[in-house]
């Protein structure tokens, strides 16, 4: 018996576990208060736009800007450090200039225990930066630049907030006619990284100041500018219907990713007369930028369920099933039959899917943790043992800390799930139970007083977020048991949130766009 217990217990890994580092893609515009095109698979340039302030007028430079991160451990500290390179090479060819910088920054991952990590990056001493335009050369002489975020790593997302400070000193001419110009820049950033989307949005304020020697004679200016930005990056999915009759699938789903970024800038900057010598007017100039990339695509799997046309869910098991949410055979799909705890945790491990590794980073395999292939791990759950099919998807769970089972050591695979218990996986998964208030959470729903106690907080959260809203008489039915055709609703509609919903508060709220 003994035996018997520790081998549902001890779980043997047949092949060495991996364990890989996590990092959200973070600064695929850089800091400089441009935009680029975003993350596409295998690319480390992009194209990429910013506005410089450096002449007193908003000049609108466009070219490509190179990204490539290496991970590295500090042997003193134990901390990881990613060291990023910067590339610009710019220009406008309408007023005859360009821009070249190259940036390098080191930022340092300090992990805490409660699953945050605090990041803090410096610019390293090889800094150059050269604008050109005309005849007129500017060059960075000093560059002052620290930058810190608090990144909150959840199952499924990565939520993070930062702000930075700024101060570049540009020379430009000789003695006699020249120019000294001081940038000030501070600003706040805040984004998230997760499997069907991203999000990074930017708010940045400058301060510029002049002083412009012309013929001896000092010139002194000063102006502000502010420039919001956001790129975003978003897997959409679309059903495309076959033309030829004669064809064994009626059609089928395409995922395509899109990457889009937008600017909007504001300046007040003061007027010059026909000498180059500031006036007292001040000009106030507003304008905006934007890139879009060329979309990724590819066709999804095609399941065959004829059989279930008509259901009033059809369309959403169809989705799944493209997406390989859902696994079981397709043919014996009975949406009318009660999904198991096993069965949920199952599917929704593959649609609230791991953030995934920044593309930027140099060799991301190389800081894989191999176990030995001796090592054994401990199964979570006592009714959980090695040879159920859905081991790894709940263990998965359990330590993505989606789930936590009964409480007594069983997780009850084979008992049926509740609205109650799927919505506080769900939740769970965004990590955003604590947008309940603390007092006590009461929903609007007829039967609240229906809704288990664990459950509270989550369901008033996904009401409040839009993810449940209840039948058409204002129940939810908390208790009642989920048939699979709900579940894939309820998962579908999980999907459409983290792919579209989610970045409407870090987009259209903070920059109106």
């Amino acid at each position: 018996m003994q035996k018997k217990v520790l081998n549902i217990i001890l779980i043997v890994i047949l092949c060495s576990t991996i364990q890989m580092p996590v990092y959200g893609r973070l600064g695929n515009s850089g800091y400089e208060g441009g935009i680029s095109s975003g993350e596409a698979p295998g690319r480390t340039v992009f194209d990429y736009k910013e506005v410089s302030f450096v002449t007193g007028e908003p000049i609108v430079f466009e070219g490509t800007l190179t990204i490539t991160k290496n991970l590295r451990q500090d042997n003193a500290t134990g901390n990881e450090v990613i060291t990023s390179n910067y590339t610009y090479r710019l220009n406008n060819l309408a007023k005859a200039a360009t821009l070249n910088r190259v940036l390098i920054y080191s930022t340092v991952l300090t992990k805490k225990e409660n699953g945050q990590t605090i990041e803090s990056t410096s610019l390293n001493t090889g800094y150059s930066e050269i604008i050109r335009i005309g005849n007129t050369t500017y060059r960075l002489e000093n560059y002052d630049y620290t930058r810190t975020n608090i990144k909150d790593s959840k199952p499924a997302v990565d939520y993070y907030a930062g702000n930075l400070w700024g101060r570049k000193t540009y020379q430009s001419g000789n003695g006699l006619n020249g120019s000294t110009v001081t940038i000030d820049v501070t600003g706040d950033f805040y984004g998230y990284n997760q499997f069907w989307g991203t999000v990074e949005t930017q708010i940045l304020d400058y301060l510029i100041q002049t002083q412009n020697r012309i013929n001896g004679t000092v010139d002194k200016w000063g102006g502000t500018a502010s420039v919001n930005l956001s790129s975003t990056t978003t897997k959409n999915i679309r059903y495309i219907e076959n033309e030829p009759q004669t064809i064994s699938f009626e059609g089928g789903f395409i995922q395509t990713q899109h990457n889009n970024s937008v600017l909007q800038y504001t300046t007040r900057l003061p007027e010059f007369d026909s000498n180059g010598v500031s006036t007292d007017r001040i000009i106030e100039t507003k304008d905006s930028l934007k890139l879009e990339t060329f979309p990724e695509s590819k066709r999804l799997l095609v399941p065959q369920i004829n059989h279930l046309r008509g259901h009033w869910a059809y369309g959403d098991i169809k989705r799944l099933y493209s997406l390989e949410v859902f696994k079981e055979d397709a043919s014996r799909f009975n949406p009318q039959e009660v999904m198991t705890r096993a069965e949920f945790a199952d599917a929704f491990v593959r649609a609230a899917k791991e953030v995934p590794l920044d593309p930027a980073l140099v060799n991301p395999r190389a800081n894989r943790a191999l176990n030995n292939t001796n090592n054994q791990i401990i199964s979570p759950f006592l009714d959980v043992p090695s040879d159920s099919k859905y081991f790894k998807s709940i263990n998965s769970a359990f330590e993505r800390g989606m789930i936590s089972g009964r409480g007594d050591g069983r997780f009850s695979p084979d008992d049926y799930l509740t609205t109650a218990d799927a919505i506080t996986i769900i939740i769970s998964s965004l990590g955003l139970e604590g947008l309940a208030p603390a007092g006590g959470a009461m929903t609007t729903f007829r039967d609240n007083g229906d809704i288990p106690r664990y459950a509270r907080n989550s369901v008033y959260v996904a009401q409040k977020i839009g993810l449940v809203l209840g039948d058409d008489k204002g129940f939810l039915k908390p208790m009642e048991y989920i048939t699979k055709g709900r579940a894939a609703v309820i998962i579908n509609k999980y999907i459409d949130y983290m792919r579209d919903d989610l970045k409407k508060d870090y987009r259209e709220r903070l920059i109106n766009y």
